[in-house]
């Protein structure tokens, strides 16, 4: 699997990396694929430092954990959220194409797919969604807000933690029956 580092914020990567990175008004720094992508195919892995506390860059990999990719300055630090996303992720870590993905395709994922829920502390304005999609539910998405159909489209595509997390609820749920 090639793994792309970016060191600073070049706008073009070389001819080699996965990725391409260019500044796009509101949205600060948006990523876009070098090369075709077929569903399925990993894209980056995401690095950094392990936090116990979430912020605007961090992904979370337990409800309690977080990769941290900007210190290491880590291509996840550029994730950009849509409601019609073409990534995922797999092992909590691996930034795989959700769907096939085109050269010169902005790289985006929708944020439910590695969120369980927003901290209570955020407000409106926090999560509205920019995403300007067809499919754009007008706040950025985390996995419990999702309606089932949603879920049954992105599972294979999430983070681990939280499809753990979701099969002990679902098996809960199923005991009370």
């Amino acid at each position: 699997m090639a793994y792309t580092q970016v060191s600073g914020l070049e706008s073009v990567l070389d001819e080699n990396s996965a990725v391409y990175l260019k500044q796009a008004g509101e949205k600060g720094t948006e990523m876009f694929a070098n090369k075709d992508y077929k569903k399925g195919d990993p894209i980056f892995v995401v690095a950094g430092p392990i936090s116990k506390k979430p912020s605007f860059y961090t992904i979370p990999i337990r409800t309690d954990l977080f990769i941290d990719p900007v210190p290491v300055n880590n291509l996840g630090r550029y994730l950009n959220h849509s409601c019609d996303p073409n990534i995922g992720i797999k092992e909590n870590t691996i930034v795989v194409a959700f769907k096939d993905i085109n050269k010169g395709d902005e790289i985006t994922i929708d944020y439910a797919m590695i969120v369980d829920i927003y901290d209570t502390g955020l407000g409106e304005e926090d999560i509205k969604c920019k995403c300007s999609s067809k499919r754009c539910r007008g706040q950025l998405g985390s996995w419990y807000k999702l309606p089932e159909e949603l879920k049954n489209e992105y599972r294979g595509f999430t983070s681990d933690y939280i499809m753990e997390y979701d099969e002990k609820l679902k098996a809960l749920k199923d005991d009370k029956k």
